[in-house]
């Protein structure tokens, strides 16, 4: 949409923002660089920048705005360990489409059914393995703590367990928490190595938050070391980032890490060992969430999953029916009620839904599982918490022998 504005701005009308663009306009124009529609130049148009297609220059100037375009500059400004795509799968791959199931033919959906019952039928029983650590239990203790704050508690204690029954917590290691956000698990971990010999934590996130508990850590008195770096997992080269090279073993650690961001964390995890200088990982425990932000391009179980007899195009239906682990848990009675495990007002319809939901889960990790297992590592699928503390309540412990 366009419409009359002063002559000394544009005259396009920005739809999201509900008025006229502010940009200044040269003589003789009617709109900006960004919106200009009557350049009488053929020659001149605007084209998309080649380091940034969400905005434009003009082709004559293209060489020069190369130079100074501020993309190009904070590229020239990113430091060694982050290099684009470094922890994508070098093949190329395809993404299937994604299309909602109320979309699909029954047939299709049925199908992928199907496939998920026979292939949840190989696989083992997984314990539930709900352990604690002292470093909680006063907090848990604190009768004024929050519902909601004591449920990240248990988890982190239970996780913390975990660290420690797989004997991880050890001196001259590197924890490194991906997807940090605002370390919370960090902090509690913190307490436990802080006076371990040659340790540190290094926290990765590519965003930035506010009140991060790493501060506190920092402010309390310790030989810890914390470092926390702003990238993208898929970018994050591991074996560069030189201030944790001094310490031997390198133990990965994420709590309700969305997605993508899982598998993008285990490659990152496993690149580096291949990589010069090579990198010890010991371990790693993650426990996994959002299962329908998986991406098939970045998926590492996808070898386990073909051998299912699930085809690339049924990725993103497989994918869909996970959430019916998590939203088809409504009362029959009161669709708005919260989720109560012990009730038996359910539809048996919606029951069914989630326990499909949670095989297709369940097949997404074990493909995960069978992937770390083919690299090296001894792995472990388990319920690290109940489903009344979180719904997304299954992790992976994996280790690995101490390198010579």
């Amino acid at each position: 949409m366009t419409g009359m504005t002063d002559g000394n701005h544009c005259a396009y009308f920005v739809e999201r923002k509900k008025r006229f663009c502010r940009m200044t306009v040269r003589e003789g124009r009617r709109y900006c660089g960004e919106h200009q529609r009557d350049a009488a130049d053929a020659g001149d148009e605007r084209v998309p920048c080649p380091l940034d297609p969400t905005h434009t220059c003009y082709r004559s100037r293209l060489t020069k705005h190369l130079g100074v375009c501020n993309v190009k500059q904070k590229l020239d400004a990113r430091p060694a360990f982050v290099v684009e795509g470094a922890n994508l799968d070098g093949e190329t791959i395809a993404a299937p489409p994604r299309v909602p199931l109320s979309q699909l033919d029954e047939s299709v959906v049925g199908t992928v059914i199907r496939k998920i019952h026979a292939a949840y039928e190989e696989l083992p029983e997984f314990s539930q393995t709900i352990l604690k650590h002292d470093v909680l239990q006063d907090k848990l203790n604190d009768e004024t703590c929050g519902s909601n704050i004591r449920k990240h508690l248990l988890q982190n204690a239970s996780l913390l367990g975990h660290l420690e029954q797989a004997g991880l917590l050890q001196d001259d290691t590197c924890f490194i928490e991906f997807g940090a956000g605002k370390a919370q698990l960090t902090y509690w971990l913190g307490q436990i190595v802080k006076n371990k010999s040659n340790s540190c934590i290094l926290l990765v996130d590519r965003s930035s938050h506010r009140h991060k508990n790493d501060n506190k850590l920092k402010r309390e008195e310790s030989c810890l070391a914390i470092k926390r770096i702003r990238a993208d997992i898929a970018d994050l080269q591991l074996n560069q980032i030189m201030e944790i090279q001094p310490i031997k073993h390198k133990v990965g650690i994420a709590k309700h890490l969305c997605g993508a961001a899982t598998d993008l964390t285990i490659r990152c995890l496993t690149k580096s060992m291949d990589s010069e200088p090579k990198v010890d990982v010991r371990g790693l425990i993650v426990a996994f969430c959002c299962h329908h932000k998986c991406e098939y391009t970045s998926y590492v179980g996808r070898e386990y999953l073909q051998r299912c007899g699930f085809t690339a195009d049924e990725f993103p239906v497989l994918c869909s029916i996970v959430s019916w682990a998590t939203c088809g848990l409504r009362l029959k009675s009161d669709a708005h009620s919260p989720y109560d495990p012990t009730t038996t007002n359910r539809s048996p319809k919606l029951d069914e839904r989630e326990v499909i939901g949670r095989k297709a889960k369940t097949l997404l990790n074990w493909g995960r599982l069978i992937f770390l297992e083919s690299v090296g590592f001894q792995a472990e699928l388990l319920y690290y918490t109940s489903t009344d503390v979180s719904l997304e309540n299954m992790c992976v412990v994996a280790t690995r022998e101490r390198s010579s």
